[in-house]
């Protein structure tokens, strides 16, 4: 079962890769398309035409059988005629015969290499047929260099064999007429071969031999010695006109096989009425198939080089922080406050995300839940101040009496969100004058939220870092804890300056806020480095100003954010 989760999740993993960039896919989709639409619009037609041919083997056993040589197997004797078909000798004969080097396409410098590469020899599998095809710009011209190449291969095959046959003939008859060469003419296979000259050697050997033995016992003018080689000149006379016979019967057979062909067009090339390039459909789907895997080439290698956060596992990855929940971004309408939404009657998804994340605050202070708390980010502009807004607000209708204190004073932003004056505030207490000093008198009511006080940060001190690292602030702190039931702190980014770490003396908790998809992931390391060096303890971390993407984010990620929840509860 394990293994199975595990595949799944890997599947969900690449889906969710997809579906966040999906646009920038179908971006890649649409440019693959409109470059093919290009292609096909700016491609000049060409045509191809086609010859068929059909090249028959030699009979091997005959005398002279091929032009070319012998060869060791069939399929040696057809790869030898496609070469043929292509060699340079065979294309400067087609090429000065349809005088080619008029034309734009084939125009020297280089014009048989240009014909050459215009060719294709196709041999149709397990046949003796072969397409001879051209293609050019001109319809009628590939039908022209097809056929045109077709006959040329024919000829000169007839060519070759008819002058061979006549070497070979002029030969057997030079040895005809060559005594010396007469005893080659009698060890050709068909002399030695022949029935009727061997029984004409046998009775030549048996008179041979006769002679022989009437030569010791009579002289050369006894009738039975002068009749013996009358009979022996006459059998050799026989034996000299059959081979005669025989070498002119080789002659005309081999006349017979040498003026034939064994190569024949079987059919000519017609001019073509439809281009084969642009293949319009095929260039379209090529276009859309390669735009796609660019596009999916690239969102992998984006999320690859990704250090931003955009999720829990990113958070334990890159991090190691525990993971508070999601709190998405809304622009509010005018005249509406940042925090309208929790306001309203019903179950929206912001609302329901930022209680989430109070519930999960609930769980990360375990025992301690009205201590006090931090909130910070590594970088301005990361949505820290819009979630202390959203997050305080949710507090305040769980019954608690909380207090926000806007911590940054160099920045200050709470006053704005919750409409309040910030003539009082935070630096008012380390004023001179004890009634500006005194700290209940610098805390604001929020009306439309009960049980929510907000303390804003006043007016900018000259020397934030200095007020901040005095005994004030302690005893200030301890007021608040002492007098409402949650105290937050609203502090300012962690790299810029070092007013958090001062904060954390005396709250050593805090949560931080990553914004959705630009906090990088390094810098966020450093941030949280700083505050564990200062000894503040991180309870968990908030995405902020997220974005519904792919099948791990919207709702589905709520939903996993809640199961999440509801497990921890349990």
């Amino acid at each position: 079962m394990e293994n199975i989760n595990n595949e799944e999740l890997d599947f969900s993993y690449y889906i969710n890769i997809i579906f966040k960039r999906f646009w920038l896919i179908v971006g890649f989709v649409a440019l693959g398309l409109v470059a093919a639409v290009l292609v096909n619009v700016f491609m000049r037609p060409a045509y191809k035409a086609t010859a068929l041919m059909m090249i028959n083997q030699e009979d091997a056993g005959k005398i002279g059988a091929s032009p070319y040589g012998s060869f060791t197997s069939e399929e040696d004797y057809y790869r030898t005629q496609y070469k043929l078909l292509e060699s340079r000798s065979l294309l400067e004969k087609v090429y000065r015969n349809l005088e080619l080097g008029q034309y734009e396409e084939f125009a020297n410098p280089g014009g048989v290499k240009k014909l050459e590469n215009a060719l294709s020899i196709e041999p149709i599998t397990r046949s003796r047929l072969v397409n001879v095809s051209a293609v050019t710009y001109d319809p009628r011209l590939s039908a022209q260099i097809a056929n045109t190449l077709s006959k040329t291969f024919v000829a000169e095959n007839v060519s070759n064999r008819i002058s061979m046959g006549q070497d070979v003939i002029a030969a057997l008859e030079n040895t005809e007429r060559s005594p010396e060469e007469q005893e080659l003419l009698n060890s050709m296979p068909q002399v030695v071969n022949s029935d009727f000259i061997k029984s004409l050697k046998q009775q030549a050997a048996q008179l041979t031999g006769e002679q022989a033995r009437l030569s010791a016992k009579y002289t050369d003018q006894h009738p039975d010695l002068q009749s013996v080689r009358q009979q022996l000149r006459a059998i050799n006379n026989q034996i000299n006109q059959e081979t005669r016979r025989l070498v002119q019967s080789i002659k005309i057979e081999l006349s017979g096989q040498f003026s034939g062909n064994n190569v024949r067009i079987v059919d000519s090339a017609v001019v073509p009425e439809k281009p084969v390039r642009p293949r319009k459909l095929l260039n379209l789907a090529i276009g859309l198939l390669a735009g796609g895997l660019l596009g999916l080439g690239i969102v992998f290698v984006l999320e690859f080089l990704d250090q931003s956060v955009k999720s829990s596992e990113d958070l334990e990855e890159k991090l190691n922080l525990p993971f508070l929940g999601f709190v998405p971004y809304e622009k509010p309408k005018k005249k509406e406050t940042e925090y309208a939404t929790l306001l309203k009657e019903g179950n929206f998804l912001i609302a329901e995300n930022v209680r989430n994340v109070r519930t999960m605050l609930d769980f990360a202070l375990s025992n301690d839940h009205n201590a006090p708390i931090l909130i910070t980010s590594s970088l301005q502009g990361e949505g820290k101040s819009h979630l202390s807004v959203n997050l305080l607000v949710a507090m305040a209708q769980a019954g608690k009496k909380v207090l926000v204190v806007d911590g940054d004073l160099r920045r200050s932003r709470l006053h704005k969100a919750f409409r309040l004056s910030p003539e009082k505030g935070l630096s008012n207490i380390w004023d001179a004058n004890p009634q500006k000093a005194d700290y209940a008198a610098n805390v604001q009511a929020v009306k439309d939220v009960p049980n929510l006080f907000v303390m804003t940060a006043g007016q900018r001190p000259p020397n934030p870092a200095e007020l901040l690292n005095t005994p004030k602030l302690a005893d200030f702190i301890a007021w608040a804890q002492k007098n409402y039931d949650q105290l937050v702190v609203d502090c300012p980014a962690i790299l810029p300056v070092s007013d958090t770490l001062l904060w954390g003396k005396y709250i050593p908790r805090a949560v931080f806020v990553i914004k959705y998809g630009q906090t990088n992931a390094k810098l966020a390391k450093i941030a949280l480095d700083k505050l564990q060096k200062a000894g503040i303890k991180v309870l968990g971390a908030v995405i902020g100003h997220y974005k519904p993407e792919g099948l791990s984010y919207g709702k589905y990620g709520y939903y996993k954010s809640y199961s999440y929840y509801s497990e921890d509860k349990k």
